[in-house]
């Protein structure tokens, strides 16, 4: 047997624990929120989808199944279990709280999807949720390359009520204004551009972004240096270990209520 052949065995075992970890509820959503550095507040929040054993509460990472679920093509359908679980949290807390907007961390293959975001707009008016509480995330690189993003999908989504994030964002000022044109006012920014480029180019980047209304959220933060420099930078919200790890629904909840 080759090693594609043993990676196929090995997608199989892990798709077969996973239909029976969902029947049995054992994902569940986490959040990593990005907050606001003035206010310190949680601004948005990046929804993530965790398994735990229930026989002695081990949490797996995204990481250890997402990419065999991907192989698969099956990796929508955890997807809106996720999404569903996410807007029944909502539409719960919205009844006594105002909790931020929610970033569906979904995958790539929800774009070949031509009732996506019917059924998007079905699953929050099911739960009691205005789509204004409910944004949408794709990697930088694939709305620059998927022309169906721009003339199709994302319209539909902005049309429907919702908003969309562009992710991992490693590119010039110039590369915004594309993003604007789509109606893109959040860009979650890379590491690799805020923390490894020039003075210059981050304080020509944050310029372009007042200008054009993009809110830029430096990913990956993980010291109060960091901190203390994206500020001076610009930079108006970050997300980063340093400002507070994935958490559950819970936890998520004590924290958009200021009680953690």
């Amino acid at each position: 047997m080759d090693a594609i052949e043993i990676q196929h065995e090995d997608d199989l075992l892990i798709l077969g624990d996973v239909a029976r970890a969902i029947e049995e509820n054992e994902f569940e959503p986490y959040v990593q929120p990005c907050f606001d550095l003035v206010a310190r507040r949680p601004m948005l929040g990046e929804t993530l989808a965790r398994w735990t054993f229930p026989e002695d509460g081990t949490v797996i990472p995204a990481a250890a199944f997402i990419p065999a679920l991907e192989r698969t093509n099956t990796v929508c359908g955890l997807d809106w279990y996720i999404i569903d679980s996410m807007c029944e949290y909502l539409g719960e807390q919205l009844k006594t709280l105002m909790v931020p907007p929610v970033a569906l961390n979904i995958s790539n293959q929800h774009v070949d999807d031509a009732n996506f975001v019917k059924r998007l707009s079905a699953t929050t008016e099911w739960r009691g949720v205005d789509p204004i509480f409910v944004s949408v995330e794709f990697g930088q690189d694939l709305l620059a390359r998927d022309e169906r993003l721009a003339k199709t999908l994302i319209p539909s989504l902005i049309s429907a009520g919702f908003s969309v994030v562009a992710d991992k964002f490693n590119a010039t000022p110039e590369a915004l204004v594309p993003l604007m044109h789509m109606g893109i006012v959040t860009v979650k920014v890379s590491p690799v551009l805020w923390r490894d480029s020039p003075v210059v180019n981050r304080r020509a980047l944050t310029r372009a972004a007042d200008e054009l209304g993009i809110a830029l959220i430096a990913e990956s933060v993980e010291t109060a240096d960091e901190i203390k420099m994206l500020r001076r930078e610009g930079f108006l919200f970050a997300q980063g270990y340093y400002l507070a790890r994935p958490m559950n629904l819970e936890d998520y909840a004590k924290l958009c209520s200021g009680r953690i």
